[in-house]
């Protein structure tokens, strides 16, 4: 209501109250009670005065406020999509760039005597058979992606590449926002870590998606877990990262023909955005057995190993 509405009313209920007030007063007992026009008119005023202030102070928010006001909301609002990604509102803590006009990765400066390549697991909990507790999702050690990170730490260091391996269970005890959790440990991580070169997201798919069975293939001899490489497309380096992906690929089929994986893009960031050279690697699926997924985890080291001298 505006400021000359809330004034006009004001000055009618005063007026009426000080009326059936003055009434009440020569009707009472007390008889030497004196109350002029005046003092009746200062009443009304000063209680009309009173109400339009009140109202003034009441008025909606210009729209400037109200814009702020929507701006903090949206700030404060979080992702509750299980399996989705947070939306990049955060400043990467590391943003490596590429040569767009180079379809390979560009070289980079890389010290060997620190951490040059990080694995964490956004769905630490995800295994493997015969780890088919809880749907594949299981807390203990054994039988995880969490394993087969072991693996690919253990074979890139026999290599000279030092490796930080993060085993937090973002996913316990609730999927939801995974990878909202997932974003603050990546974030430390590379904030502590900045000789960092290859940072990777390691999970395991699942068979529902890939035709109800586990994909293996043949290397060496030995029978190992197929992988795939998921691009964030709705990333704002998501070219840089199909680069990434696609090198990885090439290098695999190289080393060990019939071995590279598919390169599965989707609309959504998977945190992807803190580093151009971020793999989000899956591999096998919840049909394989842990003993396949372990050996692709060897090969694999071997072709991040000779990616990364290549960027060097």
């Amino acid at each position: 209501m505006k400021g000359k509405q809330l004034l006009t009313l004001g000055i009618a209920v005063f007026v009426i109250t000080a009326m059936v007030t003055v009434r009440g007063m020569e009707n009472g007992s007390d008889r030497n009670f004196q109350l002029t026009e005046a003092d009746v008119g200062k009443m009304c005023l000063s209680g009309a005065l009173m109400v339009g202030s009140r109202g003034a102070d009441r008025e909606e928010p210009s729209d400037k406020q109200q814009q702020e006001t929507e701006t903090s909301n949206e700030t404060e609002s979080t992702d509750s999509t299980e399996g989705q990604e947070v939306p990049a509102t955060e400043t990467p803590a590391v943003v490596d760039t590429q040569d767009p006009d180079n379809p390979s990765p560009q070289t980079i400066n890389i010290d060997n005597s620190k951490p040059v390549v990080i694995i964490y697991h956004t769905h630490a909990t995800e295994s493997y058979q015969p780890a088919s507790a809880g749907n594949f999702h299981v807390l203990q050690e054994e039988g995880t992606v969490r394993e087969v990170g072991d693996v690919l730490t253990r074979e890139l260091e026999k290599q000279g590449i030092q490796v930080v391996h993060d085993k937090t269970m973002h996913d316990n005890p609730s999927y939801n926002q995974s990878y909202s959790r997932s974003l603050e440990t990546i974030n430390n991580l590379l904030g502590q870590y900045k000789n960092v070169a290859v940072v990777i997201d390691l999970h395991r798919d699942a068979a529902g998606y890939s035709g109800g069975s586990g994909k293996t293939t043949i290397v060496n001899g030995e029978t190992v877990a197929k992988y795939n490489l998921v691009v964030g497309n709705g990333n704002p380096n998501a070219d840089k990262l199909k680069i990434f992906a696609n090198t990885v690929n090439r290098k695999a089929e190289e080393m060990y023909p019939g071995y590279g994986g598919k390169i599965i893009e989707k609309a959504y960031k998977f945190n992807q955005y803190v580093s151009d050279y971020h793999l989000l690697l899956e591999v096998g699926n919840n049909e394989n057995n842990i003993r396949e997924s372990d050996a692709s985890a060897k090969y694999f080291a071997n072709v991040i190993a000779a990616v990364i001298k290549d960027m060097q």
